[in-house]
């Protein structure tokens, strides 16, 4: 999974855990002449990348939320292709408020697989009263391939 779908997964989480009375708390990362302070006197690299942190606290009301959500593996057809595609994923219960999902190679026997073609999810939207979803992805491969998508909704 890119870190951009990692970032997108952890905003449609927190949405969910925060609609559930839990408490997000964004938390800047370090200033850049922080980090080159620190990284100067660590003998790390100086110019290393700055990231940002986020921290997150769950509470009872969030755990009992998720106790509500609801998990799918499917096999899409047809196949993906080689650069942008678009899944549409219908049959969500109406009313779903939140989605996260993200696509892998099948393999046989209905198991997640990771082999050596790279999956990226550009965006992940539900629509028509939540009974719908729209997965944009990206398949970095030389060929069509037998995909899934797995999917977290609620």
């Amino acid at each position: 999974m890119s870190d951009l779908s990692r970032r997108q997964a952890l905003k449609l989480a927190g949405a969910a855990v925060a609609g559930a009375g839990a408490t997000a708390v964004m938390v800047p990362a370090a200033t850049a002449a922080q980090n080159q302070e620190a990284s100067a006197s660590s003998g790390e690299m100086a110019l290393e990348p700055t990231t940002t942190s986020q921290v997150i606290k769950v509470t009872a009301d969030a755990v009992t939320a998720a106790g509500g959500l609801n998990k799918a593996f499917l096999r899409i057809s047809p196949d993906a292709s080689p650069g942008n595609n678009t899944l549409t994923i219908s049959g969500l219960p109406a009313g779903t408020r939140v989605v996260s999902a993200w696509m892998t190679e099948w393999a046989t026997g209905n198991k997640p697989h990771a082999g050596g073609a790279f999956f990226s999810t550009a965006s992940v939207q539900l629509y028509d009263d939540g009974r719908k979803c729209r997965v944009r992805f990206h398949l970095q491969w030389n060929s069509h391939l037998p995909a899934a998508v797995q999917l977290i909704y609620g």
